[in-house]
């Protein structure tokens, strides 16, 4: 419901592979606004998952909140401190959400936070390395993470889609 898009749904479409300079992301302004999800009624959610734009090798900082109402919102994420590429997995305690807030504060290379792909709950916070295996990244309390390996199995995965009250506007700047 809140963010800048040149395609609707851009953040919701499944699609983490089609994106670059110009187009398949949601991004905001350094200082001003957020990326805000409306989910389709209130959920027991415990995990996020989201792809942050990499075609270069800039990095992100920003935190993440939930709310029930747009009025109090509680945050689960907090990596306002830390250099973040890529593939970002949250985990928190199970709680109720209507509303996910992503706010950047900062980009080694501009100042507009752009994320590709968002999912909630984390769908698969695994990927594929060489051989059998998947590495999956598990969120510690204490900011650090815990990389395990195990064998592959398959599994059905995806993302929200069809959430209600997305909006999308044009933008004219380049990541």
């Amino acid at each position: 419901i809140e963010g800048v898009s040149r395609s609707r749904n851009a953040l919701l479409n499944g699609d983490t592979k089609n994106y670059d300079w110009d187009s398949g992301y949601t991004c905001h302004q350094l200082g001003s606004g957020a990326i805000v999800v409306q989910l389709a009624q209130p959920f027991m959610i415990g995990s996020i998952r989201l792809l942050l734009w990499d075609c270069d090798d800039r990095s992100y900082s920003y935190y993440i909140e939930i709310s029930t109402n747009q009025q109090q919102w509680t945050m689960v994420a907090d990596r306002t401190k830390v250099s973040c590429k890529s593939w970002q997995a949250i985990t928190f305690e199970r709680q109720p959400a209507s509303f996910i807030r992503i706010v950047g504060t900062h980009n080694t290379a501009n100042e507009v936070f752009h994320c590709v792909h968002f999912e909630c709950p984390a769908q698969n916070n695994a990927h594929k390395e060489e051989g059998n295996e998947e590495v999956v990244t598990t969120e510690l309390g204490t900011g650090t993470q815990q990389i395990v390996s195990r064998p592959v199995q398959a599994s059905s995965t995806g993302s929200l889609h069809s959430l209600t009250g997305s909006t999308s506007r044009t933008h004219a700047h380049q990541p």
